[in-house]
């Protein structure tokens, strides 16, 4: 198994030429779906965790607004923007990790179709359903994690309504 591993490390540490590429033995191929489904698994965990964090930044949230709602304190939901912003940072941090992934994933998807064996192509096949391209245009932490539409759009919604919860008059009870 170890030596597997080295060879995997050898030979999958740059990438592979055209000329390499017709050259794959069986092996070689049943090392790359061995490769591409661990990736996926991999992939597939990191989404486990991110939703987690999501979970925990909402629950984090509502337990500010509740608390703020209870205490009439219109001052502790702007206190709370703390909450959701930690969380935002923390999610994206597990995209941007996640996202460092993809380029094996479509590397190991185009050696399987210059192959021209039905490979399963789960990434490729999401991106041309949804018409996106394979490689994204914009690299780096800020983009494949801080603004990455599917971690933001959730944590900026929290901010607006603890926002909008800190300029209400709150009525004493």
């Amino acid at each position: 198994m170890l030596n597997i591993l080295f060879y995997l490390q050898d030979s999958m540490s740059t990438s592979l030429t055209p000329e390499s590429e017709s050259a794959l033995t069986n092996f070689d191929l049943e090392l790359l779906k061995e490769e591409y489904f661990f990736l996926q698994n991999a992939i597939e965990d990191y989404n486990k965790q991110i939703w987690a964090i999501k979970s925990l930044g909402i629950t984090g949230t509502g337990a500010v607004i509740a608390l703020g709602l209870k205490q009439n304190l219109s001052t502790f939901a702007l206190i709370g923007c703390s909450i959701p912003l930690f969380f935002w940072t923390l999610e994206s941090q597990w995209k941007h990790f996640q996202r460092g992934f993809y380029p094996r994933v479509v590397e190991i998807e185009r050696i399987f179709a210059q192959n021209k064996l039905p490979g399963p192509a789960i990434y490729g096949g999401w991106c041309n359903s949804f018409k996106r391209n394979v490689t994204s245009k914009r690299k780096g932490y800020i983009w494949d994690g801080l603004f990455n539409p599917s971690v933001f759009v959730s944590y900026l919604l929290e901010i607006s309504f603890l926002l909008i919860l800190s300029l209400l008059k709150l009525p004493q009870s």
